[in-house]
């Protein structure tokens, strides 16, 4: 995991994106290509917003050259940016598995149809529910995890649940186990009969944890808990010394060095959610102009850290409270653990003292490399055969 650590905490900062040679599902022996194989073409409105997202994210000439994502220079930064464009044209909330890397525009037009659609073909009737809720990286859904799930598919049906936008996260009162029970309410109106299964990998263990407790508080039977290399536990508390905030000179001179890696957007968002989180009315009139078109793909990166930052106060809130882990009655609690580590930290990283039945199982690679090939095929059939385990 690439982190610039604040906190000394995964949790502070989201995984490093993949190349765009990873984002192609051909990578994924057992995940079938997402490419419609009709050839009827898309929809006039799905093919403008597309072509007017590809533009905003890539360039012109690949779109007309109907060139695929990764080939036109795509990663899964940019992936999840157009994706963000799309929801802002249409309205709606997308999902990132239907779209992929090895996607061509006139593919992802298609792709757009068949979510668009979506509502009127839920009429049909309710789907089965899942074997399995994965609770997502603080950043939300990526595309490893979409492959993980696509792994999985052939024994196990694994459904993400889904954060939230991020104004939800800046009502009064809000918390850590506001947003568990949040969570929690979906999942019950998903399933509403048991026994429950759940996972979450890095922030999203956390998150998995506070969600089964939740749900065994409401009486729900929550067979199995997997948290996929979260390698902080409840018991590691929050540092409370203040840290030391960058002088602007000193944040002057570092503008030259970001430019050159291509960080200068990411750190002026960074900048102003640092001065927006502290005051109310500008985060409410942010959440108002969210949606607002800003240059440059502004508006992208500004909501994005906006949802990081504020998710990670969350739970270093949480923390600082100093509470007792929350009780969980869970039947199997596994804790998924990479086997490349930071030099000298204990293998369970703490876990064994919050739940002493908890259940290590190694698994290859590191934090985020674990849900790339090869070591995916390892993580999940190890995660599978944990979870079928449990029936």
């Amino acid at each position: 995991m690439s982190l610039t650590n604040v906190a000394g905490d995964e949790t502070t900062f989201e995984p490093e994106p993949p190349s765009a040679a990873w984002l192609a599902p051909a990578h994924v022996t057992s995940l079938p290509l997402p490419r419609a194989v009709s050839a009827a073409p898309a929809t006039r409105r799905s093919r403008k917003a597309v072509a007017r997202a590809w533009v905003r994210v890539l360039d012109r000439r690949s779109l007309r050259a109907d060139l695929p994502f990764d080939e036109a220079g795509g990663d899964s930064l940019r992936l999840i940016r157009l994706i963000f464009e799309l929801e802002s044209q249409c309205g709606i909330s997308l999902e990132l598995a239907p779209f992929s890397g090895d996607l061509r525009p006139s593919d992802m037009a298609r792709a757009l149809d068949r979510c668009l659609r979506k509502p009127a073909d839920d009429d049909a009737g309710p789907e089965a529910a899942p074997d399995v809720f994965l609770l997502p990286a603080i950043g939300g859904d990526d595309p490893r995890l979409v492959n993980f799930r696509a792994v999985c598919r052939s024994a196990l049906r694994v459904e993400l649940v889904e954060l939230g936008d991020w104004p939800a996260l800046i009502t009064p009162g809000f918390d850590l186990a506001a947003l568990a029970g949040s969570l929690a309410q979906q999942i019950m109106d998903r399933a509403p009969c048991g026994p429950l299964r759940l996972a979450g990998w890095s922030y999203g263990g956390h998150l998995a944890v506070a969600v089964a407790s939740a749900l065994c508080q409401a009486g729900c039977n929550v067979a199995f808990l997997g948290i996929l290399d979260t390698t902080t536990s409840p018991l590691t508390f929050a540092d409370l010394a203040p840290q030391r905030r960058p002088t602007r000179i000193e944040n002057l001179r570092q503008v030259p060095a970001w430019i050159r890696a291509g960080e200068a957007t990411n750190r002026l968002a960074d900048f102003i959610v640092t001065r927006m989180v502290a005051r109310p009315r500008l985060l409410r009139l942010a959440a108002r102009l969210r949606h607002a078109w800003l240059p440059f793909g502004f508006g992208f990166h500004l909501n994005r850290r906006m949802g990081l930052r504020l998710r990670r106060d969350l739970l270093e809130a949480w923390r600082l409270r100093r509470d007792p882990p929350p009780p969980l009655s869970v039947t199997s609690l596994v804790l998924f653990r990479a086997a490349e580590t930071e030099p000298f930290a204990p293998d369970e990283v703490g876990w064994c003292a919050a739940y002493p039945d908890i259940r290590i199982v190694p698994v290859t690679g590191g934090h985020t490399t674990m849900l790339e090939p090869p070591h995916l095929a390892t993580l999940c059939a190890r995660f599978v055969e944990a979870v079928l385990h449990t029936h």
